[in-house]
């Protein structure tokens, strides 16, 4: 049971904010130091259980992807983004009852390297310097972010005792954000020149880069 509370409307309170975690035993709570630990464990369950809504986006990502890279050597135009959609559609239903683990990063690393040949044939071709820029600095924030993850998760033990921790797995965020941002500005660029739409690479204040398009007027 609760001890030592005599506002009875306060702990009203704040049973009903831990209720809102489906399947946690009020009773405990402030009896034993450990409770806040098993609450935590809590808490990263449910987040365990809703995956689904980080990686099933990340899969339709390189479908999209697939289509942008693939759709001018595609004969039958209808077909490929109807199986992509499908895919995308069928593994979403799946993934919401069967958890894939080591099963899902397998299937998007494969993604992936499905991607890579036709982007490197675009980056081949691709006069704008610009362009090409993107594209490199795509490969790079995806080396430096995994170089982050990677030394955080072997040595986190050694980097807990540092005196400044430089949180190499919020890094691995910030870098995988703007892999993504490259990714995606780089297709952009690749999309537009299969529409006939003259695309130039241009920088926010300077800095930040975005592809402007010029669509051809309609005869």
């Amino acid at each position: 049971m609760l001890k030592g509370i005599d506002d009875v409307g306060w702990l009203d309170a704040q049973k009903d904010l831990f209720l809102l975690q489906p399947q946690v035993d009020m009773e405990p709570y402030g009896s034993h130091p450990t409770d806040c630990f098993l609450n935590s464990i809590h808490v990263w369950l449910a987040y365990k259980e809703q995956q689904q809504s980080d990686e099933t986006p990340m899969v339709w990502e390189m479908l999209l992807y697939m289509y942008i890279l693939h759709s001018p050597d595609w004969h039958y135009r209808s077909t490929m983004p109807t199986f992509l959609f499908l895919y995308g559609a069928v593994f979403a239903a799946v993934h919401s009852v069967v958890r894939f683990g080591i099963g899902f990063k397998v299937h998007y690393a494969i993604l992936c390297l499905l991607c890579i040949p036709r982007m490197y044939k675009y980056y081949i071709y691709t006069q704008d310097v610009s362009a090409k820029r993107l594209a490199k600095m795509y490969v790079a924030t995806l080396l430096v972010g995994t170089l982050c993850w990677l030394f955080d998760r072997n040595f986190c033990q050694e980097i807990s005792s540092w005196p400044i921790n430089p949180q190499g797995h919020a890094l691995w965020h910030v870098f995988m954000g703007f892999n993504s941002y490259f990714a995606n500005t780089f297709l952009m660029f690749c999309r537009a020149q299969q529409r006939g739409w003259s695309p130039k690479v241009v920088h926010f204040m300077g800095v930040l880069p975005f592809v402007k398009i010029e669509k051809p007027k309609a005869q």
